[in-house]
């Protein structure tokens, strides 16, 4: 029953969110050509078409999710995860290097070993404008934290079909199989 819950509260933020602001600059943009009565009916509709095909295109997402194996949970167009990885440091910086360069349409932007650092950005597609993708790799010792942020490089937007979320899940998907992956061996060996 909570995911229920869940559910409309996620659903009723996905259709109000993008609703209202597209059915006021549709109602804004006829008040000085149209009586305000049409005006204003207008917005009505045209916003809860939009809300309508936004909601259903989240759906689409959430399947979309599924069927990766990802829980789509809270789609908000902001995600944030920290683990805690068994590696020191720099073995686990290579990995998360290695592990965010296997995602979708990446690029890195900037990248300090020495802090820890990686910024990398996604190019835009089907189903957002881009993403900004940061990792903070952290730690001494034994263990080392790796803490990811995704996020629309649109900073305007409100939904973003589970981009955010693919992100961050397929990260640490690929960053725990680089790291039970042999390391590899950048030497090169004569002949």
């Amino acid at each position: 029953m909570p995911e229920l819950a869940a559910l409309r509260v996620s659903s009723a933020r996905v259709f109000w969110s993008t609703a209202v602001p597209f059915g006021v600059a549709m109602c804004v943009f006829r008040l000085g050509h149209f009586p305000m009565l049409y005006a204003v009916g207008m917005g009505i509709v045209m916003g809860s078409l939009f809300g309508g095909v936004s909601l259903w295109m989240q759906r689409g997402a959430e399947r979309r999710l599924e069927a990766q194996g990802i829980d789509p949970g809270d789609l908000a167009p902001v995600q944030e995860r920290s683990e805690e990885i068994n590696g020191d440091l720099a073995l686990v910086y290579e990995a998360s290097r290695r592990a965010l360069l296997n995602l979708h349409k990446l690029r890195i932007v900037k990248e300090d070993p020495v802090t820890g650092e990686l910024d990398a950005k996604t190019g835009a597609g089907w189903y957002s404008w881009g993403e900004s993708v940061s990792v903070r790799v952290t730690g001494d010792g034994p263990q080392t934290t790796v803490h990811i942020c995704s996020k629309p490089r649109l900073s305007t937007a409100v939904v973003d079909n589970g981009k955010s979320v693919e992100n961050v899940a397929l990260f640490f998907q690929r960053l725990r199989s680089e790291l039970a992956a042999p390391a590899p061996n950048n030497r090169s060996r004569g002949p």
